[in-house]
């Protein structure tokens, strides 16, 4: 057998060998995922910070009314989530247990598996097709975040300090200033409602299309290529992500907001399912007091504006045994 020849056999062998490597740690991943989620005491919770996700121990058993949810990682890392809970819980007495809190898939497959009354993230295909699997049924807005656009420090568009995104976005559009648009769908419709209307096209040129909805990912791609771009507000201001060079420029206009969606488990599909009591909770979180809770609470935490922002809810009954406020 020739040099080459065996060089060549060693070199099949050696890219095997990397492969199944590759392989084996993907596949330990995927059960050490799985495994985390059958865990019976153990809650998935999201840590910017750090790793994507971590387990910490839920609350010791409770013999009286409890609901579990699985909550989007905006609302829990801000400390938001467990003063809602806290509050509901003093009100009402009921207790809410937290299950999942991370990314949305992450917390739609633990929806998914049961074992969750109520489930609540961005409004989006991934909670509606809950949905339209059967899992979930009574979706209903309650709060809103919001966007804010961001750029590069030399700021091209002569942006910086505006308060309407549609003439921000204008400036960017004619002075073709790089802009990076992000995969998330719910990103995507909030930026093309407000070109749409006003007539704003951008040049194909300047645009940078991510198939990477993460936050961190789509701040580094801007930052590399000095563009603008649409990102979370509470993300960017509390600095719990690198804001790879990129400084604030456009925050406050109300066409930059998104609605959260929240959902109560169908009970033909989830056994188990503690509908009477998610209703209860739902009914609260739409309730006009905890509208204007939500209105004020954390204002001044990472701007003068709250963390959060309340929907119209209209008047109506209010939800039995559950306090108005």
């Amino acid at each position: 057998m020739s040099r080459s020849a065996k060089k060549l056999i060693v070199s099949i062998g050696l890219a095997g060998a990397a492969v199944a490597l590759v392989c084996l740690a993907v596949t330990a991943r995927s059960f050490r995922s799985i495994e985390s989620a059958r865990l019976p005491d153990a809650a998935i919770r999201y840590e910017p910070q750090s790793m994507p996700f971590t387990l910490t121990r839920r609350r010791p058993p409770t013999t009286g009314p409890s609901i579990r949810v699985a909550v989007i990682g905006g609302m829990t890392f801000t400390g938001f989530w467990d003063e809602l809970a806290g509050r509901y819980e003093q009100q009402s007495g009921v207790r809410v247990d937290l299950i999942a809190t991370g990314e949305k898939n992450d917390i739609a497959d633990v929806f998914r598996k049961g074992g969750v009354d109520v489930i609540t993230m961005h409004s989006s295909d991934t909670i509606i097709n809950l949905v339209a699997e059967g899992l979930a049924m009574d979706p209903q807005p309650w709060m809103r975040n919001d966007l804010v656009i961001v750029g590069p420090p030399s700021d091209p568009a002569r942006i910086a300090g505006m308060t309407d995104a549609a003439a921000a976005l204008k400036k960017i559009a004619a002075t073709k200033s790089p802009f990076v648009v992000q995969s998330s769908l719910g990103s995507q419709e909030v930026l093309l409602n407000i070109l749409g209307p006003n007539q704003i096209i951008f040049d194909p040129a300047q645009l940078t299309v991510m198939f990477d909805d993460r936050t961190r990912s789509v701040l580094a791609v801007a930052g590399q290529k000095h563009a603008y771009t649409l990102v979370g507000r509470i993300p960017f201001r509390s600095g719990k992500i690198p804001n790879s060079g990129l400084v604030m420029m456009v925050q406050g206009d109300e066409r930059l907001r998104r609605p959260f969606i929240m959902e109560i488990a169908n009970p033909a599909r989830v056994p188990g399912a503690r509908v009477a009591e998610a209703r209860r909770f739902a009914a609260y979180c739409r309730s006009p007091g905890t509208q204007q809770w939500i209105a004020g609470f954390g204002r001044g935490k990472i701007d003068d504006l709250p963390l959060f922002f309340p929907v119209y809810v209209p008047a109506e009954p209010a939800a039995a045994g559950v306090p108005p406020k």
